[in-house]
């Protein structure tokens, strides 16, 4: 008997490590996006609503003054363990204008190119230090202790692009 791995996503998300704000019950907490999609996105909260609840989330992209409000569902949430500061949460879009949607688009389609490239840069064994900065910058991973985090971190990345 043959198993298939589920797909887990229709398209592909970017990461995002940026500041959420999501209202639940007319209240508003706060949260850390880690990743983003034009289907939704994940995040990290003192508070997780249960699945299938509604909330409006609120947040912008990097390089972006803009606040992206988009009405979604909570698609899976995981509370926080003993031990653990933060519960999870994956929330999928279920109302976001076109623009929105766009520029999310674009987003992900461009840090996707900046970590292709820097996935390459590193995979030749070829690299010039000046170079991965300035590429690890464009794909927002101006911090890293090593090459090999930043190789590893680009090889986690890389499968959230892959729809």
């Amino acid at each position: 008997m043959a198993y298939h791995l589920r797909k887990r996503r229709k398209t592909p998300r970017a990461p995002l490590n940026r500041p959420v704000q999501f209202e639940l019950d007319g209240k508003k907490h706060m949260g850390k996006g880690m990743e983003v999609g034009i289907g939704g996105m994940s995040v990290w909260s003192d508070k997780v609503p249960s699945e299938g609840k509604m909330v409006t989330v609120n947040f912008s992209l990097p390089g972006s003054p803009k606040q992206i409000v988009a009405m979604a569902e909570v698609a899976w949430s995981k509370p926080a363990v003993k031990g653990k500061r933060k519960g999870r949460m994956g929330v999928k879009f279920v109302a976001l204008p076109r623009e929105e949607r766009g520029e999310i688009r674009s987003f992900v389609t461009r840090l996707a190119k900046h970590y292709r490239d820097l996935h390459i840069l590193l995979a030749m064994n070829k690299w010039k230090m000046e170079r991965l900065r300035e590429l690890a910058k464009r794909a927002n991973l101006a911090s890293y202790r090593d090459v090999a985090e930043l190789k590893e971190r680009i090889a986690k990345a890389m499968d959230g692009f892959r729809a």
